[in-house]
């Protein structure tokens, strides 16, 4: 008797989708008809992958799939204002978006803006939340109406949202998904009695294996450091493994160094942020991460480079470079190095230290200029990173 074998078809459908999901975990038939269909058509299969390796719950309804994620909470992927220059939510916006869901719970599917505000603030008191009526508290609800329209949950029939930025008075005619508001919060971990409390009792789901699983498809690098001694040296036992089982289903290449893992994107289809990628920023934080390395030579001085002297480096690319970028980007100098650093952070590339310093982190290396591979006496030992 032979063995079944597997679809190919399937299993490249299986992969695509769950590229998909990891990257955005809020999909609607509107604005990805192909992908929505294509986790209904493997719903169980999806669910099971997520529950069994990462601890996540899918959620598929007739247009909507919704990825919920736990566990690992990245600092630096803050929700994103809809506009030609997205920025991360103020802490008013959260608010803001916290009590538009609050207010539109079991709320009818058609409500006009005056009616949604008033709801809102009714919310607000509930909660013990202050809430005024000045330009400032109505742009920041406009900012979160606008990320809802863009997710889909809400739907402007007649006129539109931005008018009460301006004008106290403004009504307008809203449609609302009431179904898909109810996906959009992950749910509270019971007994939470505090934000950090919850924090620490999410990261605590799962074992140790499928917590670091989930940080090698969330975060490009994981160190040593990242993780408890015993959870890393569990994946370390397992590495191998865990790269084959990542692999086949995420198409994500993990290679295991000295200092840690690296899960590596080759085509950009699974990750949030294309490094290096296009675009000023992108193009001033490779050459700024390329510059450390090869001034400081962080392998031999692996102490912080201080601020001013990132800053300088940065000033002298922007004075060789500068007529080829953004006027816009490059304009206002403390902002533009802090947009380039927070690249460099995301990608797990560079740390913050103490007076805004920066450490080099191992995986830069590969972006220095020029890499030379040490050949070690000890064949058994793991080559590094930097």
């Amino acid at each position: 008797m032979t063995a079944a074998r597997s679809d190919p078809q399937r299993d490249g459908e299986l992969v695509t989708a769950t590229r998909a999901l990891l990257a955005r975990p809020w999909r609607t038939a509107e604005a990805d008809p192909e992908i929505v269909a294509l986790v209904r058509r493997h719903a169980d299969a999806l669910d099971a992958w997520f529950t069994q390796e990462l601890n996540y719950r899918l959620v598929v309804t007739a247009d909507t799939a919704r990825l919920v994620k736990v566990g690992h909470v990245p600092p630096d992927r803050p929700l994103r204002t809809i506009s030609t220059t997205p920025r991360a939510f103020t802490p008013a916006e959260y608010t803001a978006l916290a009590l538009v869901l609050a207010a539109t719970t079991s709320g009818p599917d058609r409500t006009s803006l005056r009616d949604l505000v008033n709801g809102v603030h009714s919310a607000a008191a509930e909660a013990g939340v202050v809430v005024d009526t000045d330009t400032a508290s109505r742009r920041a609800l406009v900012t979160a109406l606008r990320w809802l329209i863009a997710h889909g949950m809400v739907r402007e029939l007649d006129r539109g949202v931005g008018l009460y930025e301006h004008d106290a008075d403004a009504d307008a005619l809203l449609e609302v998904r009431n179904d898909r508001m109810a996906l959009l919060p992950t749910g509270a971990v019971a007994g939470a009695e505090s934000a950090d409390d919850l924090l620490v009792r999410a990261r605590e789901r799962g074992s140790a294996s499928t917590a670091a699983r989930r940080r090698l498809v969330e975060d490009p690098v994981v160190l040593a450091d990242d993780l408890e001694p015993a959870r890393f040296a569990e994946l370390r036992r397992h590495a191998g493994d865990e790269a084959r089982r990542i692999e086949a289903r995420t198409g994500l290449v993990v290679e295991a160094r000295e200092e840690g893992f690296a899960a590596l994107d080759v085509d950009g289809g699974c990750s949030d942020i294309a490094f290096p990628g296009s675009g000023t920023v992108a193009h001033a934080a490779l050459l700024l991460v390329s510059e450390l390395i090869y001034q400081f030579r962080p392998a031999e001085d692996p102490e912080p480079i201080p601020w001013p002297s990132v800053r300088e480096v940065l000033g002298e690319l922007v004075g060789e470079y500068g007529r080829y970028w953004s006027k816009a980007a490059i304009a206002d100098g403390e902002r533009f190095a802090a947009d380039v650093v927070a690249v460099l952070e995301a990608m797990r590339l560079v740390s913050r230290e103490g007076e805004g310093s920066l450490r080099v982190l191992p995986a830069a290396a590969r972006y220095a200029p020029a890499v030379t591979v040490a050949e070690g006496d000890d064949e058994d030992a793991q080559p590094t990173l930097l």
